[in-house]
């Protein structure tokens, strides 16, 4: 019973290997997921920006020797005065020890705010890189199935122009027998077939290396030819140009950043802490508490560093804005090309459909005068050639189409599990 639910459930998982589950499981792969790293580690990156904007409290502690008697905290006259008519007790000592916290946060740091703005377009940025690295593998998984599905067809009419040729060579053997047919004839068929096992074989290899492609791309290895459909992707924005987009906007930040750094910086600072030590003129034990509060200025006036991190970013917006125009042509070019092939291919596809038809009416009444002795050898293999040639080009031409439409849709940035099913 085991054994006929293990067979059920193997011949479930083979029915249900389809172009669907082939483009998702790209999901998953490692490549895929180091792409979700980046976007993670962007976020970091972004939330480390806001961060800046948050209070810093550090707690200290020190022991500090003075080479002469050094004050634990400030004394004003008034408190002087009451010590010493107490008899002493002044708040100095050569050794104190302290412990306190410090306390700063930004107030008005222009930088931090543009540096914000530019990590939420690189985070962007990184996303529709993601998105884009998905789909060009998801587009080259349909080319390297459609290449699988090419090398099944080109195998599937070897063999069965194989299987022609041998029915022609049983009727010959019979031929040469009575001796109504020379025997180099014989001789010449299988010569054909032993060339067309040697064809085979070399298919073999190249299907495995196909399958070996295919298993990268999706962790899933394959034997059967995976059936699909093809529709027309949707006409939108390129998809590679939103990442360089992005990128423009953020050297756009990256520029007001560096000028920000010439823009006073304001500040709030506090700090307190409790000092332990002995009065240098009695020895009393003292501990004493100490706090201050304050909002600073900060303007750094000259920097020639941040003179070259200006022309840096500026150096950065020009190079994303001729990387954005690059890109657009180049994707112009490259639709303009593949919405032409694909024009003529459909009308390929149906004239290489309609040579497949007519050759196969060619090849059977060929059959029939070399039986009859009316056809040489030579003459009747050259129509299983242009037969079995005929269903290669077929098969050539529609793994074409798909690459195509994969690529299209990969520009446009459609969804290639809605393109392919």
């Amino acid at each position: 019973m085991r054994k006929i639910i293990f067979l059920i459930t193997v011949g479930v998982i083979v029915n249900a290997m389809n172009i669907s589950t082939l483009l998702d499981s790209v999901k998953n792969i490692p490549d895929t997921k180091l792409d979700e790293v980046a976007i993670n580690e962007m976020k970091v990156n972004k939330k480390n920006v806001s961060y800046a904007l948050f209070p810093k409290v550090n707690l200290f502690a020190n022991v500090i020797h003075y080479s002469s008697p050094y004050n634990l905290r400030p004394m004003p006259p008034t408190e002087s005065k009451k010590i010493g008519a107490k008899g002493g007790g002044y708040w100095f000592s050569r050794n104190i020890k302290k412990v306190g916290f410090n306390i700063s946060m930004p107030l008005f740091v222009k930088e931090i705010y543009d540096n914000k703005k530019k990590m939420e377009y690189l985070l962007k940025s990184t996303k529709y890189k993601a998105k884009l690295n998905l789909l060009q593998r998801q587009a080259i998984l349909i080319g390297e199935v459609s290449n699988f599905n090419y090398l099944k067809d080109l195998k599937s009419a070897l063999l069965k122009k194989k299987e022609s040729i041998k029915t022609t060579l049983k009727a010959v053997e019979v031929g040469v027998k009575v001796g109504r047919v020379p025997e180099f004839k014989l001789e010449r068929l299988k010569d054909a077939l032993l060339n067309i096992d040697i064809k085979i074989q070399n298919i073999n290899n190249m299907l495995n290396a196909s399958k070996a492609n295919i298993y990268k791309l999706t962790k899933i290895k394959i034997d059967k030819r995976i059936e699909f459909s093809a529709f027309m992707p949707t006409k939108k924005e390129f998809l590679a140009l939103k990442p360089v987009k992005n990128l423009i906007e953020a050297s756009k930040y990256s520029i007001a950043a560096a000028k920000d750094k010439k823009i006073p910086k304001i500040s709030l600072v506090a700090q307190g802490y409790r000092a332990f030590g002995k009065a240098y003129d009695n020895g009393n034990d003292l501990a004493l508490n100490f706090a201050n509060i304050g909002i600073y200025l900060n303007w750094e006036i000259f920097n020639k560093q941040n003179n070259a991190s200006l022309k840096k970013a500026k150096v950065e917006y020009i190079k994303n804005t001729l990387l954005f125009e690059k890109t657009l042509k180049d994707l112009k070019a490259k639709e303009q090309e593949l919405l032409g092939n694909l024009k003529n291919l459909k009308k390929a596809i149906l004239m290489a459909k309609e040579s497949v038809e007519i050759k196969k009416e060619l090849l059977k009444s060929a059959k029939v005068a070399f039986k009859l002795n009316r056809m040489s050898v030579d003459d009747y293999l050259r129509y299983e050639y242009d037969l079995a040639n005929a269903k290669a080009n077929l098969a050539n031409l529609v793994a074409l189409k798909n690459k195509m439409i994969a690529t299209l849709a990969f520009i446009y940035g459609n969804n290639l599990e809605r393109i392919f099913k």
